[in-house]
């Protein structure tokens, strides 16, 4: 069996994993509406809707290539002893641990700062940091986007959801 038929029962497996989530598992498991906020369902349905979506896409990907009978380009393929190049590419040889670690480290501080510095300048100081860490050098660009999407994440969470954010609040 080649990686690429592996690959298309994978995905089958997962979206009928997604589908058992959806018509069993959260219903049964979630607790009780309480009334007020966001239901305690709404963000396992979301993180299975994205995950059901994701596998849909790469089965129908995976699905034209055997239906075509045609290989996935090298350059999109995870697997390229699939596709007869025997470079010795892989793609956890890609992996730059150093730029992975830059990226872990402000989000691992984030769950720690959260609860002593606030929701607000948390958000702010994270979302600056990982832009600069994926290369963005305009600061006035990254203190906007910083800002906007911080404002948003807040104005969602705390009256859209009714949730309130972590930490201390700077305007309550």
């Amino acid at each position: 069996m080649t990686r690429i038929k592996r690959d298309a029962i994978a995905y089958l497996l997962i979206v009928g994993f997604c589908i058992l989530m959806v018509t069993w598992a959260i219903p049964v498991y979630t607790p009780p509406y309480p009334g007020y906020g966001a239901s305690p369902a709404l963000v396992p349905y979301v993180a299975v809707g994205v995950i059901f979506f994701m596998a849909c896409l790469s089965l129908l990907r995976v699905g034209v290539a055997l239906y075509l009978k045609k290989p996935i380009a090298v350059a999109e393929s995870e697997f390229p002893e699939d596709v007869g190049d025997d470079s010795g590419f892989t793609q956890v040889g890609r992996v730059n641990m150093g730029r992975l670690l830059s990226l872990i480290v402000p989000s691992v501080l984030l769950i720690f700062v959260i609860e002593y510095i606030g929701y607000i300048l948390a958000s702010l100081l994270f979302l600056i940091s990982v832009q600069y860490v994926i290369g963005n050098r305009r600061w006035i660009q990254m203190i906007t986007i910083s800002v906007i999407l911080t404002v948003v994440l807040y104005v969602v969470m705390r009256y859209g959801f009714g949730v309130p954010v972590p930490g201390p609040q700077i305007f309550e």
